[in-house]
């Protein structure tokens, strides 16, 4: 994929390089990427299949690929009640050794407290965190040897949305407060 679509291509050193997919409202809408890569569309398409209740769309997706040293430091995902209501993770591969690590955040806002989980992704590992973990915990992944491919999906569903709308829920991005440059670097 970085090859053939180099102008969807993010790269910053010390963090996984990025294809920014963009945004899949419509099934036809990441054909082009069938001819390149049809096994992550096909993975896409399965995914989005399991949810047909809640006719659930892609705001943005992306594929990050870590290597040695790459790390996405700790972080909420920006989520809006509009436009991004939960976030599926599908780890496409994985070899060497790597983290995804899972912080609380202080009742307060102001900082990150103790981590609560801490795995190693492995082939085929599905996470899906939405709202209320996201209010809740921080998270990062950093990869120390080998490689690991993670397709991201930043997800949306006017179901889920109205139902949320009607329990008050909303969304408490805080790291506003505790996030420091400190947080580049895994300790």
């Amino acid at each position: 994929m970085r090859e053939s679509f180099p102008e969807l291509v993010w790269s910053q050193s010390g963090k996984p390089t990025k294809v920014c997919l963009g945004p899949r409202g419509q099934r036809e809408d990441w054909d082009r990427f069938k001819s390149v890569c049809p096994s992550i569309v096909e993975a896409v398409e399965q995914l989005l299949h399991s949810f047909s209740d809640q006719k659930v769309e892609v705001t943005f997706g992306d594929v990050l690929d870590y290597g040695p040293g790459h790390l996405l430091g700790w972080h909420q995902d920006s989520m809006d009640l509009t436009r991004h209501l939960f976030t599926v993770v599908l780890t496409l591969a994985s070899e060497g050794s790597g983290r995804c690590e899972w912080r609380k955040i202080a009742e307060d806002g102001q900082e990150l407290q103790e981590v609560v989980s801490s795995t190693m992704p492995a082939l085929g590992n599905l996470a899906i965190h939405g709202l209320t973990c996201n209010n809740e915990l921080a998270h990062r992944v950093f990869w120390d040897e080998g490689r690991r491919l993670a397709l991201v999906l930043f997800c949306r569903s006017p179901e889920i949305e109205a139902l949320l709308k009607g329990k008050g829920a909303q969304s408490r991005l805080s790291m506003r407060y505790w996030w420091r440059k400190e947080h580049e670097k895994v300790k």
